[in-house]
């Protein structure tokens, strides 16, 4: 069935679907905001603690490093002392290579089993350390273990931070015979050991297992005791390694810390990395994703704000559209109603049928009760134009179209005539699936066709009958008219003298006259015989039917001297060569006649092919015509000028126009006044293919 007019969506439905994609996109724009700006911060952090993690690692292998080597010179120190032939002098000496050696040792020195010092390398007096804890641990413990004391202030001049690195010194029998000990300088020992974090930011410490600040890079102003509390909540027992973010003890900054065990020593090595610099780095990117993010919010808002009124824009033309469609429906059942024309479409698969209303009209069926279908039409179809219509039908499912005329006959009995038009459409396999096509109630064309049939056979009659009037009486009547004339010439020569002056004029009139009459009966003879047997027509080369009117026309010419020029396109046509010669042979002569007195004759003959028509203009410098009067000249009979100044019954223009009428053509006169000259235009039908059908 045809379509109906499209129904729009609800306005209401295309905002809400707007508005839930305008809400999805800001929601995945916000989340991959968050995510790049969480993925950047963990980035960034993790890079932190690695790094920290990794010099954490290398300055716990310097310092597990350093203090081996310090231990390695305690333990050559006591071999030596062990060997009795190793006198006090070569123990000092060793003493003082080492410190040469090693720029963080302060001293060494050997203490007895009382604590008083017996060997040192210091220029001053023995003292007794008994008191400190590197003696008293092994003192009392009496094990052969390397022992590292807490940072402490030394007892000689000038005074110095150091941390003491011990081991017992044991007799051959096993007793407990004193200490040796390394005094390591706690600053010479940091600046050796913290070079690795001379990049800024980065801080470096060693701490006891129980939390007590040995040394920190950078240095800082240190006092013997100094703990440090995150390091104390493990009691002593920390774990290998740790690390954490948050404030450091020493300065309160947001540091990344992490720590590292040195378990042959229990101490702590600790790496920080101020986090100021990285968490302001992350804050330019988090506040950069948050430009980005508004910025595409807002170019997402006025996309989709764009967008709507795109939507709303086109919904408003398809509202247009779709009033313009109902509308042009409308009217376009309201003009098939007018002209009485329906559509109907017909399944060749199926054999259904749908007709339109206008055809139920038509065929004077209910649309409520009368179902269309093929066997029904085919019982509505005129018996003598059935077989005619389905033939048709069945080429069409081959030619693609159906084009017929033919009657129906309706239920009440009467006749109407129908013009059908269909083409067919295929399915996706090509082959014919439905005919869709029109019907016109063409009954009232038909009429009106034959009563101008009839109209034309009366009128053609009638002509028949007029022209063969006017041959009868043209011919039968120059009969009697001669024997008018010849007996009044035999009067006149049997009167002779006899005959009266008056008598002699009356009988010229009549003379005359009969003259006069017979040559209007042969002027109306001629006019009657345009177009009656002659020659029929063919291809007639124009210039050649010219040409030859010329030549009847030479001793006219001669006589008045005339000039004649000829120029422009001269084509053929399809025409009686005889009235085309007649054609041309009265405009000339006319124009040769009617030139102006004591003045030769100048005529320009001019042919031009225009669209489908040629056209030929046949101009003098005669005496001219009124402008009112241009449109008499044709007429038959009729005559401008008094007959003692030029010759003719007035009928050469009217065969002229029977020619050129009797060919499909048009003529016309133009003057501009009298003695202005005249010019005749005259035009025939004419296409460049009858150029090339010729050829």
């Amino acid at each position: 069935m045809p379509k109906t007019p499209q129904v729009l969506p609800k306005s209401t439905a295309v905002n809400l679907m707007l508005l839930l994609l305008g809400v999805l996109i800001l929601l995945s724009l916000y989340l991959f905001h968050h995510s790049a700006s969480e993925s950047y911060e963990l980035r960034q952090l993790d890079r932190a603690e690695q790094s920290v993690k990794a010099i954490s690692l290398t300055q716990r292998e310097l310092v597990n490093a350093r203090l081996q080597e310090i231990d390695r010179s305690l333990l050559t120190f006591r071999r030596l002392l062990q060997s009795n032939n190793q006198a006090e002098v070569d123990l000092r000496t060793y003493m003082l290579s080492k410190q040469l050696e090693t720029p963080e040792l302060l001293d060494f020195f050997l203490l007895d089993k009382h604590g008083q010092m017996q060997v040192w390398t210091f220029e001053q007096s023995s003292l007794s350390v008994a008191d400190r804890d590197y003696f008293r641990i092994h003192q009392q413990q009496q094990i052969d273990q390397v022992y590292l004391s807490a940072p402490t202030m030394s007892r000689l001049e000038p005074s110095a931070l150091f941390i003491a690195l011990s081991r017992p010194v044991f007799s051959p029998q096993g007793e407990f015979e004193g200490v040796i000990v390394a005094a390591i300088d706690v600053y010479q020992l940091a600046e050796g050991l913290g070079r690795i974090t001379q990049q800024p930011g980065l801080t470096t410490a060693l701490l006891t297992l129980e939390g007590g600040l040995i040394y920190r890079m950078p240095l800082i102003d240190l006092q013997p005791g100094l703990m440090v509390a995150p390091v104390m909540q493990w009691q002593g027992n920390p774990p290998d390694n740790y690390s954490y973010r948050g404030a450091a003890p020493i300065d309160g900054k947001w540091r990344q810390t992490a720590y590292q065990r040195l378990n042959d020593w229990s101490l702590l090595v600790v790496v920080t990395e101020d986090l100021d610099p990285t968490l302001v780095d992350i804050a330019r990117f988090q506040r950069s994703e948050t430009y980005k993010f508004i910025a595409t919010a807002l170019l997402v808002l006025l996309s989709l704000l764009f967008c709507g009124w795109m939507v709303q824009r086109q919904r408003r033309l398809d509202q247009y559209v779709v009033e313009q469609d109902r509308l042009h429906h409308l009217r376009l059942e309201e003009v098939q109603q007018l002209a009485h024309l329906g559509y109907w479409e017909a399944d060749l698969q199926t054999g259904s049928l749908w007709w339109s209303d206008i055809i139920f009209e038509i065929f004077g069926q209910n649309p409520q009760i009368f179902e269309p279908s093929v066997e029904s039409f085919s019982a509505a179809v005129h018996p003598e134009d059935r077989d005619a219509v389905m033939a048709s039908t069945k080429a069409a499912e081959k030619l693609g179209v159906h084009d017929i005329q033919h009657r129906i006959i309706r239920p009440d009995g009467s006749v109407r005539w129908v013009h059908e038009r269909a083409r067919v459409e295929l399915d996706d396999a090509g082959q014919p699936a439905r005919l869709i096509g029109s019907v016109h109630d063409i009954t009232a064309q038909k009429q009106h066709e034959e009563a101008i049939r009839r109209q034309a056979d009366a009128l053609q009659t009638s002509n028949e009958e007029l022209e063969q009037f006017a041959y009868i009486a043209s011919h039968d009547l120059r009969q009697p008219l001669r024997m008018i004339t010849s007996f009044s010439q035999i009067i006149d020569k049997k009167l002779g003298v006899d005959c009266s002056d008056e008598i002699r004029e009356y009988l010229g009139y009549v003379t005359e006259g009969g003259q006069r009459l017979d040559d209007m009966l042969q002027s109306l003879l001629e006019y009657s015989r345009v177009g009656r047997g002659g020659e029929p027509a063919h291809w007639c080369a124009l210039r050649t039917l010219l040409d030859e009117a010329l030549v009847y026309l030479g001793p006219e010419v001669r006589k008045h001297d005339a000039s004649i020029s000829v120029e422009g396109d001269w084509p053929s046509i399809w025409m009686s060569r005889n009235e085309g010669v007649r054609l041309f042979q009265n405009l000339i002569a006319n124009a040769i006649k009617f030139h102006a007195q004591g003045q030769p004759p100048v005529i320009a003959i001019k042919g031009r092919c225009l669209e489908r028509v040629w056209e030929a203009t046949i101009c003098d410098q005669g005496i001219g015509i009124e402008p009112e009067q241009v449109g008499c000249i044709f007429k038959v009979f009729r005559r401008l000028n008094p007959r003692s100044s030029f010759v003719g019954e007035g009928i050469g223009l009217s065969v002229c126009r029977k020619i050129v009428q009797r060919h499909g053509g048009e003529i016309h006169a133009s003057s501009e006044g009298l003695g202005k000259g005249t010019c005749i235009r005259f035009s025939l039908p004419w296409t460049p293919a009858e150029e090339s059908h010729i050829a």
